[in-house]
């Protein structure tokens, strides 16, 4: 007899390709099975919270994708972007007017083109792009008015009116002057465009004597803080001098060549629209444009959307910059590193100066790091490494800075659990910090998931499934953790409804207080028999917790459920199941031994211990409740749980775990007792 124990699962659920694979190290801590159930980065698995109803998208018919918006920590919003509408959701409740109505705006977007909208936020502005439309900005200007807009690209200053100069001194050697003014923005110190040009008739400057002078005056501007005065230099507008006032005295002032009046380009002009966008170095960056997918523009240092240029250029100028390639790969993502880093539908790439200040005065340095190609899914960030889904949609890779080679390396993320992403792509994605978890949203409906943590050397996939498909996620932080929003299309009475839901807390303390269910309603107050409100599940058979016990298949008629007993904390909801296997248990020269489990060790945390084992037959064995939870039905139990299971010898010996119903489990190892034969004695 052999005792074996697995004490971490944080290799996730492994491929079919590597379960004989027993010779690497990842085998000792993977699975074969893991759904509806996520690893822990401190190596144990639990099963996941249930799905909180939180209301039905506009329109059912059409899709809907979901955006995060986080002003700061404790102002996040969740966006439901769909078919020419945006609605919006605040601690899991939609915001809505004063008669019930949801807050609702317009936008150019069709259902078709969602889910190819690039976004950047910046405060209380989120800019949205995409190659079909003018670049627009939706912007919260309290928590029920929001706006969206196209951005205008003319400075957010305007320039100075009603110049004149005016000559003072003599007349005998004359020749003409000409300047113009600028006015810069008291707030941001952005610089507006040239004003017009204004000319004079003065003595040539080597016949100016200390009395002589010219006057340059004009119009106030609106927020204006001062003025920038510039003179003709053989076609060239130095600067000459600034000003507080509305006129300027030009004593006979050598212009700098190096700083010249500033000439106003619109990189988006007739349609040229960007496609993506991000934020660096405190520019707006803009990229993928429609007339050249390689090229990539960057406001003025300190500006938004300003793309003002010099002669020279200066630091604070705008960038505009190609990059260059054998193949044209369009720039899909841009991201904000120590560097810049660009993901293209071909490669992956660094660009900064080459004295570490991005700024057209820096020689600037784009180098491809890599050569995989990213997909049009928006990349995530965790800690200070990427995840990204490879162009095709259906591999998983990170990339990160590597202090040796002075370049960004990663891996691929899906090798280990690529039978997750056979014959489908990700058309979703998001990243929760509070597990540390990537959720992928695929393009069958269902969600592969992986808990990372790059130092800890924690990569483990898991796959969640419901009574339904998901289609989108958006993750936000609230309260103290973050919540995961999901569009889901469900099929309801014979209709198909689409519903946003959140994945509710993990964090129980008592089997009553947790929800385990999907589309599910919770109630809190007092005790009550007859549930109403149940409109969304009508027709469908689900699953009570009332109060901590357990009440299954129940048929929700009219929005309602009758109960035999009150009871005064209540979730409803559609059940699923929780379902761990263990890899078959092998030694080094084990294989093609028969093995017969004995006995199976569970320790588990917080957990109520009537979950079931697996027999080689598919029988369920439920286990036996320790004597605190038969007193307790609320009782969580952490310690050890012995289980047994009806079984027969066989070569491929494995743990089968199930969770059918809606109590909290979380399995921090696994010992089981073995008893080994050789098949052809």
């Amino acid at each position: 007899m052999v005792r074996y124990t697995q004490k971490s699962f944080t290799g996730g659920e492994l491929s079919p390709a590597l379960y004989s694979r027993n010779d690497l190290v990842k085998y000792n801590t993977g699975l074969k099975t893991l759904k509806n159930g996520f690893v822990r980065a401190e190596g144990c698995v639990s099963n996941r919270a249930g799905l909180e109803l939180i209301t039905e998208v506009k329109t059912s018919a059409s899709k809907a994708r979901l955006i995060p918006f986080s002003f700061n920590t404790e102002q996040t919003y969740i966006i439901e972007l769909g078919h020419h509408y945006a609605r919006f959701i605040k601690d899991g409740a939609q915001i809505t007017d004063n008669n019930g109505a949801p807050i609702e705006i317009e936008t150019p977007y069709s259902e078709d083109e969602i889910f190819d909208i690039k976004y950047a936020q910046n405060a209380d502005v989120l800019t949205l792009c995409h190659n079909n439309y003018t670049p627009m900005e939706l912007s919260r200007e309290s928590h029920y008015n929001w706006t969206l807009n196209a951005i205008n690209f003319n400075p957010h200053i305007e320039a100075p009116t009603n110049l004149r100069a005016v000559w003072t001194g003599g007349s005998e050697h004359t020749t003409t002057y000409k300047y113009l003014v600028t006015a810069v923005r008291a707030d941001t110190y952005e610089e507006s465009k040239r004003s017009d040009v204004v000319s004079v008739r003065g003595e040539l400057e080597g016949y100016w004597g200390t009395t002589e002078y010219i006057t340059i005056t004009f119009s106030a501007v609106e927020n204006a803080v001062e003025y920038n005065v510039y003179k003709n230099v053989n076609g060239i507008y130095a600067y000459v001098g600034t000003t507080s006032d509305t006129s300027f005295k030009d004593d006979k002032i050598e212009p700098d060549l190096s700083a010249t009046a500033p000439i106003y380009t619109n990189p988006f002009a007739d349609g040229n629209n960007p496609g993506c966008v991000n934020y660096f170095q405190q520019r707006k960056v803009y990229g993928c444009l429609s007339n050249n997918p390689q090229q990539l523009v960057a406001s003025q240092t300190g500006t938004n959307n300003n793309f003002n240029v010099s002669r020279p250029l200066t630091a604070t100028d705008a960038i505009n910059i190609t990059l260059s390639e054998r193949e044209v790969n369009e720039i899909r993502h841009i991201i904000a590193m120590n560097d810049l880093i660009l993901l293209t539908s071909g490669g992956e790439w660094k660009l900064n100066g080459s004295d570490g200040s991005f700024s057209p005065a820096s020689s600037l340095n784009a180098s491809p790091q890599s050569f995989y190609g990213c997909s049009n899914v928006a990349p995530v960030v965790s800690g200070n490494m990427i995840l990204f889904a490879q162009s095709g949609g259906s591999v998983i890779r990170d990339l990160g800075y590597t202090y040796v080679s002075d370049s960004y390396d990663g891996d691929e993320l899906t090798i280990f659990a690529s039978h997750l992403f056979e014959d489908k792509q990700v058309v979703d994605m998001a990243y929760s910090k509070t597990y540390r978890i990537l959720w992928c949203i695929m393009s069958d409906g269902t969600v592969n998931a992986l808990t990372y943590n790059k130092k800890q050397d924690v990569a483990g996939w898991h796959k969640h499934e419901t009574k339904g498909e998901f289609e989108s996620i958006a993750v936000i932080r609230e309260n103290f953790e973050d919540a995961v929003y999901f569009v889901i299309k469900r099929t309801i009475n014979g209709q198909t409804k689409r519903f946003i839901e959140r994945l509710a807390s993990r964090h129980v303390h008592s089997a009553e207080d947790g929800v385990f269910l999907d589309c599910s309603l919770k109630y809190t107050g007092n005790p009550v028999s007859l549930i109403s409100g149940l409109d969304h599940l009508e027709g469908e058979r689900v699953n009570l917790l009332a109060d901590g016990f357990l009440i299954e298949n129940k048929l929700v008629e009219n929005g309602k459920i009758q109960l035999d007993m009150p009871a005064s904390k209540i979730v409803v909801g559609l059940p699923y199941e929780f379902e761990l296997e263990t890899l078959n248990l092998e030694g080094e020269n084990t294989f093609g031994l028969a093995k017969i489990v004995n006995g199976i060790d569970v320790t588990v945390d917080k957990s109520r211990e009537d979950f079931f084992i697996v027999g080689n037959d598919g029988s369920l064995a439920q286990n036996l409740l320790s004597i605190e939870s038969i007193k307790n039905q609320n009782y969580l139990h952490s310690g050890n749980v012995k289980c047994f299971t009806f079984a027969d010898y066989t070569e491929k010996a494995t743990v089968h775990i199930k969770q059918k119903y809606p109590f909290p489990l979380t399995i921090n190892s696994i010992s089981l007792e073995i008893t080994m034969a050789d098949i052809n004695d």
